[in-house]
């Protein structure tokens, strides 16, 4: 519950100084493409979401599994070392693959932010040219 709150405040914080940041820019930075008012409304959201799901509940339950998982390795260390090194084989093999999934979903989270961000750019051109047309 303690990790869930600082992580809601931590995101909260970096949320409004972010914007902050983003207001005392010049007008020339919202005149590139890349920080179109699409592009700077999807980062600020989904900078703040993805610091949101590392910290809060998600890095309680990372310590309560590292913790669970020294503590268990410490006891079948006590009382057979032999069986440990055994059930260490099929544990490494999955470590390799849950890292290299995790680094495919990340490849993929960038890559679907990037199309994001492209799509929320060219919906406000759309948005701006309907107005110029029924006004």
């Amino acid at each position: 519950m303690a990790f869930a709150i600082a992580g809601a405040r931590l995101v909260q914080r970096i949320r409004s100084k972010a914007f902050s940041c983003l207001l005392r820019q010049e007008v020339a930075y919202f005149d590139r493409p890349e920080n179109s008012s699409g592009a700077i409304s999807t980062r600020l959201s989904s900078d703040a979401l993805a610091i949101q799901q590392m910290t809060g509940s998600r890095i309680g339950m990372i310590c309560e599994a590292f913790a669970l998982f020294l503590s268990g390795l410490l006891f079948g260390l006590i009382l057979s070392w032999q069986l440990t090194i055994i059930a260490f084989i099929p544990l490494t093999i999955l470590t390799v693959v849950t890292y290299l999934s995790i680094r495919l979903h990340m490849w993929f989270s960038q890559q679907i932010s990037t199309i994001h961000e492209r799509a929320s750019s060219v919906r406000s051109y759309i948005s701006i040219l309907l107005l110029f047309l029924i006004g």
